[in-house]
């Protein structure tokens, strides 16, 4: 007989917005783009996941994620490596989210602005649901991508599932982390595609019932890790999206490639990230390296300058949320430390670097997005786990 302590559930982190949500899945297929590893290519094809404002709705509470599906493509080892100490709570159901499935839009919002997210390289749009959850309550439409091939595992409609495949990527190597520019390229592409898509549904009256309250005109970007680079360069390339975050994610510490002008980005940009200022390698390493110390700090002091200067050249100016790297992880952007905590100290301690993530996100989106002046912004709390907020003034174009 199971004891009562494996059957017990675990809910992600409160809503702290004043509405209820819903979400909805949306397919969508790429009609000018061809994916190579097929016989014969076919179009590209995503999924993604829509939270939205809704009623009080008694629809049926979304779940997790297709964990059944998830584990018949992955196998039992598979599944657990993807979710780590979290995989046997998303394997037997036990995760409750706040969302309803299709449940009615909330009467009282006319049009929301619209947030397009990106996950860390091989994650899954769902395994940020307390993120995105959370943005959703606060009146903002969140559209969340998996990227087919890269996500572990993309589910469609009719039951075919695509997995990750290192063989969709060439692979360059690099001692600076330098990321891939074709994937980065494609994922970009897949955040464009989105909002492409997003004005074809606004117009049209088959669509899902959160396309009529979209406002197109309020269009953030945001990732983690790769996802966070894709959206910078999304951010780059579309002048549609007014704002973006990276959270975590960065090529030899900068969160975006300069363009060949040395511009940054027009928009205004967040980066919140584990970085130390500073980089404490024992003598040991050095001798590994065949470095030296004075060289080691030179090429440290080169790679925050070289961080700095993206900073310095966003033309809607930029902020730097440093977060201590004691007490926190890269993964701790995603719901899996929280879901897989050890017990309830260290779930609480899970919880809070989420709610600082989710309060920095919210605060700069809100701001920038909705006018809403934040003092999170200025450095005007002092978070335990945040080392420093850093404000970069808007630049000109030279």
């Amino acid at each position: 007989m199971l004891s009562t302590a494996i059957l017990l559930a675990i809910t992600l982190p409160a809503l702290t917005g004043p509405f209820n949500i819903g979400r909805v899945t949306v397919h969508l297929t790429d009609q000018t783009r061809l994916e190579p590893l097929p016989s014969p290519p076919t179009n590209r094809e995503l999924m993604v996941d829509v939270w939205y404002p809704a009623e009080f709705s008694t629809d049926p509470v979304a779940p997790y994620i297709d964990a059944a599906t998830f584990e018949r493509v992955l196998g039992t080892a598979g599944f657990g490596r993807q979710f780590g100490p979290a995989a046997d709570v998303v394997r037997e159901g036990r995760v409750d989210t706040h969302a309803r499935l299709g449940a009615p839009f909330a009467r009282s919002l006319r049009s929301c602005p619209v947030l397009i997210f990106s996950p860390g390289g091989g994650m899954v749009k769902e395994q940020y649901s307390a993120q995105l959850e959370d943005l959703a309550s606060h009146g903002y439409i969140v559209v969340a991508i998996t990227h087919s091939y890269d996500g572990i595992v993309s589910v469609f409609p009719d039951g075919h599932t695509v997995i990750h495949d290192g063989k969709r990527w060439p692979t360059i190597p690099s001692f600076e982390g330098e990321h891939n520019l074709n994937q980065l390229e494609w994922h970009a592409r897949d955040i464009r595609f989105v909002i492409d898509e997003l004005v074809r549904m606004s117009k049209e009256r088959a669509s899902p019932s959160f396309a009529q309250h979209l406002d197109l005109t309020r269009i953030g970007a945001f990732g983690h890790s790769f996802g966070g680079m894709a959206a910078a360069h999304a951010c780059q390339l579309d002048q549609r999206i007014r704002a973006c975050v990276n959270q975590d994610g960065a090529e030899a510490r900068k969160p975006f490639r300069l363009d060949a002008r040395g511009w940054g980005m027009d928009q205004p940009f967040m980066y919140i990230t584990r970085d130390p200022e500073r980089v404490p390698v024992p003598d040991e390493a050095l001798t590994d390296m065949k470095i030296t110390r004075q060289q080691f700090e030179r090429f440290d002091a080169t790679l925050n300058a070289a961080r700095d200067a993206a900073f310095e050249r966003t033309g809607g100016g930029s902020h730097l949320v440093r977060l201590q790297t004691t007490g926190t992880s890269h993964m701790d952007f995603s719901d899996l430390p929280f879901l897989g905590a050890r017990d309830r100290s260290d779930a609480e301690s899970r919880a809070a670097v989420l709610a600082l993530v989710r309060s920095y996100t919210l605060a700069f989106f809100d701001q920038t997005l909705r006018r809403k002046r934040s003092s999170l912004l200025d450095g005007g709390h002092k978070e335990e786990l945040v080392v420093a907020v850093r404000r970069f003034s808007p630049a000109r174009r030279r």
